[in-house]
C-alpha cells in the first residue's frame, strides 16, 4: 500500500510510470481483460480524436440500469468489491484520511492504461462525487506531471455503467478540443466553456493552491446538480490558465447534460465524459471511416441542457 504523497515528484516516484508498469504487467500476463488493447487505429478530424474500439461495444459487461442521479448503491448488483484480486493495481491512502482507495485496471478499456480509481471501495458508496474524493483525485492530477494523464467521472444518468463510486484514469497523448478552447469568467472560481457543442463550467487549480477549497467549490456545483436532478460529467486535464498567461494548471470541467436514462444508445458511440472532451471511441469500422466533425458535433448537441443560460444565472447566485 502507498500513500498519495509517496508518488510526489519530491519523493522521486511518478504515479503514472508506476500505473503504466503495473497495467502492462496485468495486461500481458493475465487473462482478466475482456479484450486486449494493442494497435488501436486512430485519426484526428478538425481537432476531434477518433479511436476504433469495436470490442468495447461487444465484449464489455452490460451496464447497470440507472433511473436517478441519486440512485442508492445495490449490493446485489455488480460492484467493485466483486472484482478479481488480479485486477488490483494498488491501494492508496491519503495521510489525512483513514479510508483506503483502490486503483483497478478497467477490464473493458477504452484505450491503453485505462484504469479506475475507487475511493473507499469497501464503503460501497454510490456513484455520487463528494468533496473528499474530489480532493483525492485533484491531488493525483497535481502529483502527475505528464500532460497525457486525465481523470474522468460519469454521474448516474450520464452513462455511468456501475453504481459504485469510481473515477476513470486515462492516458492519451493527443491534445483534445476542450484543452485549447477559450473560456470566459462567470463568477468567483467558476469559468464557462460556452462556444462548444455542449457547454460546461470549469474550475482551475495550481500546485500551490489549497486543493480542499477547489474541491469544495466543485462540490458546491455538484450538490446543486444533484438537488435539481441534473446528470453531469467531470473531466480533469492540464492546460494554460483560464484567465490568461502561460502557467500550466489543472482544469476541472463539469458538464450539465441531459439524462441518459431510457435514451436509445447509438451504434457508433455513446456520449459520456470522453466524447464530451472531444475524444470518441468508435465501435465499428464503417462509422470510423464515415464520421465527420459535423456528425460528432450534432450528436454532442443532443445532450446539451436546454436552459444553460438560465443555469449560468443560477450558478452566479450560488457563488455570489
Amino acid at each position: 500500500m502507498y500513500t498519495i504523497d509517496e508518488f510526489s515528484e519530491a519523493n522521486c516516484t511518478n504515479f503514472l510510470l508506476f500505473l503504466k508498469d503495473k497495467w502492462d504487467e496485468i495486461h500481458n500476463k493475465t487473462n482478466i481483460f475482456r479484450y486486449k488493447i494493442d494497435n488501436t487505429s486512430e485519426k484526428v478530424i478538425d481537432g476531434y480524436l477518433l479511436q476504433l474500439n469495436p470490442d468495447r461495444c461487444s465484449k464489455r459487461r452490460t451496464p447497470e440500469k440507472i433511473e436517478s442521479v441519486c440512485q442508492p448503491f445495490n449490493k446485489n448488483k455488480f460492484n467493485f468489491t466483486k472484482v478479481s484480486p488480479e485486477e488490483i493495481i494498488t491501494s492508496l491512502r491519503d495521510k489525512s484520511l483513514d479510508e483506503v482507495s483502490t486503483v483497478l485496471v478497467n477490464v473493458s478499456p477504452i484505450s491503453r492504461y485505462h484504469s479506475l480509481f475507487c475511493p473507499a471501495l469497501n464503503s460501497c458508496l454510490p456513484q455520487i462525487a463528494t468533496e473528499q474524493d474530489l480532493n483525492l483525485v485533484i491531488k493525483l492530477m497535481l502529483i502527475t506531471s505528464d500532460r497525457a494523464f486525465r481523470i474522468g467521472f460519469n454521474s448516474l444518468c450520464a452513462l455511468a455503467s456501475v453504481n459504485h463510486l469510481h473515477y476513470h484514469l486515462f492516458v492519451e497523448k493527443q491534445i483534445l478540443p476542450v484543452e485549447n478552447a477559450e473560456y470566459i469568467h462567470l463568477i468567483g472560481p467558476v469559468f464557462c466553456l460556452y462556444n462548444y457543442p455542449v457547454p460546461s463550467f470549469c474550475f482551475q487549480v495550481r500546485q500551490e493552491d489549497c486543493t480542499l477549497n477547489i474541491a469544495g467549490d466543485v462540490n458546491k456545483l455538484l450538490q446543486y446538480f444533484l438537488t435539481n436532478d441534473i446528470a453531469h460529467n467531470i473531466f480533469m486535464t492540464k492546460g494554460r490558465k483560464l484567465n490568461g498567461g502561460t502557467e500550466e494548471i489543472v482544469r476541472i470541467l463539469v458538464w450539465p447534460r441531459k439524462s441518459s436514462a431510457g435514451a436509445k444508445q447509438l451504434e457508433a458511440f455513446n456520449v459520456a465524459v470522453c466524447e464530451l472532451s472531444g475524444w470518441f471511441p468508435v465501435y465499428n469500422v464503417d462509422d470510423f471511416e464515415r464520421l465527420q466533425a459535423s456528425d460528432l458535433e450534432a450528436e454532442l448537441r443532443k445532450w446539451r441542457v436546454d436552459n444553460f443560460d438560465e443555469l449560468c444565472n443560477e450558478i452566479k447566485n450560488l457563488f455570489s
